[in-house]
């Protein structure tokens, strides 16, 4: 089997998870690192024992024989290097936002195509086990036909990229919004159905930081007849991501973070049905838990970012289609544009 060399450009606190997922898979080398700033670069490198490091993206593709290069850099950079390695030959797998523009995200879409590299995006929420556990729920048909989605991604004040006044995600369109948006529209594509279409959106401010115009967001989508509910937060007591699906036949609600989830289906309005269903749902909460903790301990846990990674490696190797191909992340960012247009004459 063909040694996979990997390239990762961008040596922030992100990339930590992405160089541990690509480690973690056998004929997988991650060959070298590079960022702008050469001497993180360098302390990654070390930390990672990786041998190669670089401060220009050209030298990286040019001296290190790469296979995928894996983009952890702001949103503003993602197109120009996307387009750089496939233009060089080398497959690219992007963080999201893919971009911050409908314009852009469908370039990277024209070069992919003809190039005919492999390119994808990192939608992670979608692998995380509860929701993975949600999509073949839904696919089994256990809920019956969704009639409605509600994201509620919730952070505290201290979020590291809400606090950090210097952060790129303040100077984007949408400000901390136009970051993380993609992930609860992502989770509304794929439950409700692709042509969504964004009906309302407000935007308040509660926190006291200068610099962040908006910390709270609400915004009505619908699909049809069908209709999803996006709750942001930055001013809650604790981070949170729950993931509310509402059938005609059952109900689910996932919680993203503490990998859990409660099934509602049917049950007779009678005191006897309520008792016994509160049982059932502490029982499914108790299940999933222990779950977790059996998987974490065997080292059998895999983070969404794992699975990403690790099917995109597959698909690499098969000649088959990327988790999450780019032209999924350019229908993301047209609504993510629609939405960020919104906040920004707010």
């Amino acid at each position: 089997m063909k040694t996979l060399k990997i390239g990762i450009i961008g040596c922030g606190w992100v990339s930590n998870g992405h160089i541990a997922a690509w480690k973690k898979l056998d004929g997988v080398e991650v060959a070298a690192l590079c960022d702008v700033n050469i001497e993180a670069a360098k302390v990654m490198a070390g930390k990672w024992k990786i041998d190669k490091y670089y401060g220009d993206f050209s030298e990286l593709l040019k001296n290190s024989d790469l296979d995928v290069v894996d983009i952890c850099t702001p949103p503003s950079t993602h197109k120009d290097f996307m387009v750089q390695a496939m233009e060089a030959g080398v497959n690219a797998l992007t963080e999201k936002p893919m971009t911050m523009s409908v314009k852009e995200a469908q370039e990277i879409v024209d070069v992919k195509n003809r190039t005919g590299m492999m390119a994808g995006v990192v939608h992670n929420w979608l692998f995380e086990p509860t929701i993975r556990e949600a999509i073949s729920l839904v696919e089994r048909g256990d809920l019956g036909e969704i009639i409605n989605i509600e994201v509620e991604a919730l952070d505290t004040k201290n979020d590291s990229m809400l606090a950090n006044q210097k952060h790129w995600c303040h100077s984007i369109v949408g400000g901390r919004f136009g970051e993380m948006l993609p992930h609860p529209i992502y989770l509304t594509r794929k439950f409700l159905g692709p042509d969504v279409k964004v009906e309302s959106l407000k935007v308040s401010k509660v926190g006291d930081y200068p610099w962040v115009k908006y910390d709270e967001l609400c915004g009505i989508c619908s699909v049809g007849n069908k209709m999803g509910r996006i709750y942001a937060s930055f001013n809650s007591p604790r981070d949170a991501i729950f993931v509310n699906i509402y059938g005609k036949d059952a109900n689910l609600k996932t919680d993203i973070i503490n990998s859990t989830f409660v099934k509602y289906p049917r049950r007779e309005n009678m005191r006897f049905s309520k008792g016994l269903d509160s049982i059932k749902q502490a029982a499914q909460i108790t299940s999933s838990t222990v779950k977790n903790v059996a998987m974490v301990t065997t080292g059998g846990w895999d983070s969404g970012v794992d699975s990403i990674v690790k099917l995109y490696a597959e698909a690499l190797r098969s000649h088959g289609t990327p988790p999450v191909p780019v032209e999924e992340g350019l229908e993301v960012i047209k609504i993510l544009e629609k939405m960020t247009s919104i906040i920004d004459s707010s």
